[in-house]
This record gives structure tokens, sequence and C-alpha cells, in this order.
């Protein structure tokens, strides 16, 4: 496999001093210097001693939501959501895609399926996420990086920021795209996986989320707006692995997953926003 990182760099920018990088056998280096090991995985940590790395998906964590997003539902999702971007980039057919808090790259890689020439950047605090995320594609760059920190990423140069339920930097957001480029966002309703998280009282979601997103998007237009529902039978492995793929795998992961073996199917809902914001 060639190394997507290469196809990448011109948009990538040292975490340490901005200035522009390039891949050089096994590093990615900076013009002022500053170098980063390419991981034998293939995927480079840009993570600096300015970071604080807090809740780092797990391994396990990882695994479950790998399991996860085999399922019909999320398989359905993902076509959604390269639906949409086929049709918000056909005036930009080579489109560049960075994904922050991408996890295991499950949604940019499914959109790089569909576009030929596109190339995308999916980055995440999470080590093991990278090595996962590094080994799908060779047109889907693997970095370690953090959401909240500024982005190793130039300005104006993404046609599309793919952000599902992931943490939302939108200061980053609009810096990283082009004028007119578009934000696809994925975010929970009230009612997803409510009935699992009601019988082992695991995190909620935030009321009115999408209402306080919207109005943190002030320089945005909502172009395109979805709810995507369905409920699934799950079994207690199914469950198990929903659970801990989240926010909630931090308190409960360390649980053994066979207690989870003899617990009656119960159908689950799954329902999610899905939103496209066009910069002006």
């Amino acid at each position: 496999m060639s190394n997507p990182l290469a196809l990448v760099e011109d948009i990538l920018r040292c975490p340490v001093c901005g200035v522009s990088m390039r891949v050089s056998n096994a590093e990615l280096k900076c013009v002022t210097g500053h170098s980063f090991d390419i991981a034998r995985q293939g995927y480079v940590n840009l993570l600096t001693n300015k970071t604080f790395i807090k809740n780092a998906d797990t391994a396990a964590m990882i695994n479950a939501r790998q399991h996860m997003h085999a399922r019909p539902f999320f398989q359905d999702l993902a076509r959604q959501i390269s639906d949409i971007c086929v049709e918000v980039s056909q005036s930009s057919p080579a489109a560049t895609v960075v994904e922050p808090g991408g996890g295991s790259g499950f949604y940019a890689n499914a959109l790089i399926r569909r576009v030929d020439a596109a190339r995308a950047v999916s980055f995440d605090i999470s080590v093991h996420a990278a090595k996962v995320c590094a080994q799908q594609s060779e047109r889907v760059a693997a970095v370690v990086a953090d959401v909240w920190q500024k982005w190793p990423v130039t300005d104006d140069s993404a046609d599309v920021v793919l952000s599902v339920f992931s943490p939302r930097n939108f200061m980053e957001t609009e810096r990283v795209l082009k004028t007119g480029a578009v934000l696809i966002l994925v975010t929970p309703e009230e009612d997803h996986f409510v009935e699992i998280r009601t019988k082992f009282n695991a995190i909620g979601i935030q009321n009115h989320k999408n209402e306080k997103i919207a109005a943190s998007l002030e320089n945005f237009t909502n172009i395109h707006q979805l709810v995507h529902k369905s409920t699934e039978l799950l079994d207690g492995s199914e469950m198990f692995n929903s659970l801990i793929s989240g926010p909630n795998g931090h308190h409960i992961a360390s649980a053994d997953p066979q207690m989870f073996t003899n617990i009656e199917p119960i159908h689950v809902t799954h329902c999610v926003n899905i939103s496209v914001w066009k910069l002006v």
C-alpha cells in the first residue's frame, strides 16, 4: 500500500510552527526542521506537549466500534453520507476531505470509495484509532491530533469537513474550509440508543443539541437536513459493542463482555440528525 500521507502532504501543517510539511522516507518533516516519525502501520502522530490527552478511545472501544459499523444501520448511514458528499462535491471532483475525530476513518473511507479522485485526512487523538484507520485506504491519511488544538491542516484547503459523532470545533472547521465548501454534520437525536441507555443507566444525549449547534454556525447556511431513524434487534454482545464504542466506553470498558451474552435481545432505536452546512 502506498503512503496516503504523501497524497495530502500539501495541506498538512507542522503542529509546532505551522509551516508546510513533506513526507521524506519514514518521516513527515517541516521546512524549519521539525520531524515526526511515520509509524510502521502508516499513521503519523502530530500531538505536541501542549496537548492534554483525556479520554482517548482504547483498543477495546475501537474494536467494538468496528463491529458496530458492520451493522445495517451504520452501513446505511455511511451510504447516505456518501450520497450527500457526491452531490455537494460535483463541482469539485478531486475533493479534499478533512475528518476531525474520525476514529477508525469508517465514514471517510466510505466517502472516498464513492469519489474516485477524492482524498482525505482523518485525525483522532487515539493512537489505537489511527492504527486501524491507516490500514483502510491508500487515499485516507491517518493522523493523531487533537480536535481542540489547532488542526494540522492549512487554511482554506478542505472541500468537505466530515464530523460524525465527533467533538465539534467550529472555529477550526471554518478556518480549514474553502469559501462555499461544506460541513457534513451527524449528531445523535435524543432517542438514539434510548433503550440501551435506559437499561444500563448510561450517559444520555444533551438536550436541544441541534438547536445549540445551529446557533454556533453563524457563518454557515444550512442547505440540507434529515433525520435517519430505524430500529434494530440487538443481542447482548451487540448492546455491549454499542455501549463501549462511544463515551460510555470510558466508564464500562472494563466490564466483562461475557456478562452480556445471556441478556435477552431487545429492539433498539437508532436516530441521528444529518445536516449539511455551506460556508458563506
